[in-house]
């Protein structure tokens, strides 16, 4: 099927027509191209796949081995623009009122080696990542996108002759040249142990294990194979211990930028709020801002560190509960916080922070439509979005975060 594309979608996917004028959402593809595409209908949608380019962009470049960099086949200053008008359309479709500055998009620091966390497949003692939709695994030698010592620890792995029992590795490093390997694997910690070892003897800060588990990654558990537990990474003005298996953003230098203009952008008071804090960078940034702020997170782990980071940066302000977020009992707060998952906000969570006392909302998205929903919703129970101000962690991919405030 030969089509011509119009624009770019959430999802980094183009818009075309077919001949009867249905929708065809094209991946592989970029604005104001002629293309030869597959398609076929999932869930009610026509999806295609470029097999060729017939008439390319002047912004298409050479397409990376690394299959999940779906913007990786457009220039940076097109990928940008693209990210602003997906902003743009999500924001038109929800009827959600965009202010100024929000088609600024705020460049990453570095456009490649700046991921921090990685998580290849293993494939017959190689390292690589599963084509969309696919369980076929790329296999490459490194990740344009790692840091440096990523790529180190990467070459260390295959080097130590992974066994089959290793499904996936996730690899945590810094910019101090340190990292992390937790091996997801369906075997014994007593079958790893001698890997793990020969690993952290090879240069691997620490080594931990995850068991395989087929509902998601680390559901069942992890525990420390060899070496060290965590390593630290400075994120703006405070440096976090961060640990293979648990999350923290993975461009260290783009979320640096959004942590101070979010301080920047909280009006201070008496009481802050965070909800889906993590290990707190976000409540810490803000904690000079507030008398008191509240990082209300679910996961043990992240509170955990959370409170010995603050501690050690002597932010005594700061005070963790461990809850769920979406179920939790807001304080009677001036400012409230969140940085959700893609999900963004479940419609009661809405409902709960309107009921609130906070007249300030500073919302955190890593995802345009969700938070495009959730914007929607909000402002029409009378609240006003003031400020958007739009990042790129994750150059040569169709994500996008957010850093937005709103007012009562």
């Amino acid at each position: 099927m030969l089509l011509r594309t119009e624009r770019m979608v959430h999802g980094g996917r183009a818009l075309a027509r077919d001949p009867d004028g249905r929708v065809v959402l094209v991946s592989g593809a970029l604005p104001g191209e002629t293309v030869s595409v597959e398609a076929e209908r999932r869930s009610g949608v026509l999806l295609g796949t470029v097999v060729e380019v017939i008439e390319p962009s002047p912004d298409r470049v050479p397409v990376p081995r690394h299959p999940g960099l779906d913007l990786g086949f457009a220039s940076y200053p097109a990928q940008l623009r693209i990210k602003a008008e997906v902003l743009t359309d999500a924001a038109r479709r929800s009827g959600v009122p965009l202010p100024a500055k929000a088609m600024d998009v705020r460049p990453s620091p570095r456009i490649w080696s700046y991921r921090s966390v990685i998580q290849p497949a293993v494939r017959d003692g190689r390292l690589g990542y599963r084509r969309e939709g696919s369980d076929e695994v790329v296999a490459m030698d490194a990740d344009p996108t790692a840091m440096p010592a990523a790529n180190e620890a990467w070459t260390r792995l295959v080097a130590a002759d992974l066994p089959r029992s290793v499904v996936e590795v996730a690899i945590r490093a810094n910019d101090a040249g340190q990292a992390l390997a937790g091996l997801i694997a369906t075997a014994p910690a007593k079958e790893l142990l001698p890997l793990a070892h020969r690993l952290v003897q090879s240069g691997v800060t620490g080594v931990s294990l995850a068991a395989y588990d087929p509902r998601g990654r680390f559901r069942a558990g992890k525990e420390r194979l060899a070496g060290a537990r965590e390593i630290r990474q400075r994120y703006g003005r405070v440096e976090l211990s961060v640990s293979a298996t648990a999350f923290a953003q993975p461009n260290p230098s783009a979320a640096s930028e959004l942590y101070e203009t979010v301080a920047g952008m909280v009006p201070g008071g008496e009481l802050a709020c965070e909800l889906f804090a993590g290990s707190g960078a976000i409540a810490m940034h803000v904690a000079d801002r507030y008398r008191e702020v509240v990082a209300v997170e679910v996961s043990s782990e992240s509170v955990a560190r959370g409170r010995r980071d603050a501690e050690r940066h002597g932010i005594d302000n700061v005070r963790f509960e461990r809850a769920d977020a979406r179920r939790a009992r807001l304080p009677d707060a001036e400012t409230l916080i969140v940085d959700p998952p893609r999900a963004g906000l479940a419609k009661p969570l809405r409902a709960a922070i309107d009921a609130s006392t906070a007249a300030s909302l500073l919302y955190v998205s890593c995802d345009v439509a969700t938070w495009a929903r959730d914007a929607a919703d909000l402002i029409a129970r009378g609240w006003r979005l003031v400020e958007v101000r739009p990042f790129d962690f994750q150059p040569h991919t169709h994500h996008l975060e957010l850093a937005t405030r709103f007012e009562r």
